[in-house]
This record gives structure tokens, sequence and C-alpha cells, in this order.
């Protein structure tokens, strides 16, 4: 993908259409950073992936001739990005539960369920699952907790249609992060309810817009766009009005 986007810029092309999912956004979106912005080509969406989260949040149409339409024709504007370390991301970085089951589904079964495998493993791997102890620093602000679920939205959802980060903007300059805290069983459905209202700051839920968040803790899988990563001393920041998205 690198090579590729290297001699498009090179070749002086204006736009570029993914013709893939979330990963392929990534792997794009991660080659077109290492260009300065001016070089930066237009990004496209065609969305021929397993889940394809990012383009049916933001309504691309799922039918190929429209979206490619679409793709061709439509106006681009200006997008963040996140960064993680060294990587980028455009749509969700899922972290702990979230980041397990997408990792533990196997291609094939991602194939023939599309994104409701990812539910179907996650059923399958909840009662397995061993929550991360780590420290997370928001807004100035450090925290030890057991974490069973992180997730930082530029875009609003993730795994097959989850939407982890329902008030995520693409071009607001920030991140917005949804924390679960480990629970015991038998309190889940103040889990619930608390996802449902998403409080700043709940008893087992938080939900907080920011632009950095640091981790530090034990080895922490993150899913970024479909991309797996092992975090346990690592910054997420914002890359603001880093790409033109159609």
């Amino acid at each position: 993908v690198a090579r590729l986007v290297d001699e498009a810029i090179a070749e002086g092309v204006t736009r570029l259409i993914a013709g893939g999912g979330d990963g392929t956004l990534n792997l794009l979106a991660n080659a077109l950073m290492t260009h300065p912005r001016a070089q930066r080509p237009e990004l496209a969406i065609l969305p021929l992936g397993t889940a394809n989260d990012l383009a049916t949040s933001l309504g691309i149409p799922p039918g190929i001739s429209e979206a490619l339409a679409l793709a061709c024709e439509g106006q681009s504007r200006a997008v963040d990005l996140v960064q993680l370390d060294d990587a980028y991301f455009l749509n969700v970085a899922s972290a702990g539960f979230g980041a397990e089951v997408t990792r533990s589904t196997p291609a094939g079964l991602k194939k023939l369920f599309g994104g409701g495998a990812y539910s179907l493993m996650g059923v399958l791997k909840a009662w397995d699952f061993r929550p991360y102890r780590g420290r997370l620093t928001l807004d100035g602000v450090e925290e030890e907790l057991a974490l069973f679920v992180l997730a930082i939205g530029n875009g609003r959802q993730a795994g097959g249609g989850q939407e982890l980060a329902p008030r995520a903007l693409l071009d607001d300059a920030g991140f917005d992060v949804l924390v679960i805290r480990d629970f015991p069983i038998a309190r889940i459905g103040e889990v619930v309810e608390e996802l449902e209202s998403l409080p700043e700051n709940g008893h087992f839920v938080r939900y907080v817009r920011t632009d950095t968040l640091r981790y530090r803790g034990e080895p922490l899988p993150v899913n970024l766009d479909g991309e797996s990563h092992l975090i346990e001393d690592s910054e997420f920041s914002i890359a603001p009005q880093a790409l033109q998205l159609v």
C-alpha cells in the first residue's frame, strides 16, 4: 500500500479510492501521513470489507455503483486522525475486551458472518476474559483501574456495528473515550444503564471527549481500525485536519 501511495503522489494523483474495509483505510491513512499535508491526495471509500464500520457510520451507500459514483464525484472535507505512538487511525481504537474479540475471530468466520461474527466470538470469549490492570491519564488526571473496555473514537462505530463512541465527530479536533471498568456480573444492569446515558464518570462507565490520553500498565491488546497492536506505555493524541475525506 505504501508503495502504491508513493507512486500515486509522484504521478500527481489528486484522489485515491480505497476499495476495502476499515483495515484498508487504516493502511492508506498511515501511508498518506508519511507525506507532507499539501501532497496528500483526497481519500474516498468503496466499502468492500467485512464490517465497513466507518463507511456505514458516514452513510456511504453499500451498493458498489452508488458508492463509486460518490467516490468519484463527491466533495471532500478535512477530517482528523488519532495518533498512537507512531501509528495513526481514522475510525476507532478498541482495547481490552473488544480487541480480544476482534483479534480472536477466525478469518473464515468473519467472511461467513460479516460483522455478526464479532458478537458471536464476544459471547464465547466473555467467560474467560480477564480485565487488564493499568493507569489511564485523562485531562491531566491519572486513574488506576481494572479495565474491561477502552475505546477511543474518532469515528463512532467498530466491531461490525457497535457504537462505541456515539457522540464522536471526525472533524472536532478531539476524540471520544469510552471506559468500562471491571464489574461484578450481578451489577451488569447498572453497567447497561450507564452505557445508555454515558456519564462523564459513572461507577463503571466513563465517557469523555479529549485530545490526549496515556496508558501505562500490563500489555494491552489494541485494535486500530482492524490492525492489531500491543501497548504498555503509550499516548493517544489528535492530528487535526490531517486528511481530506470524501
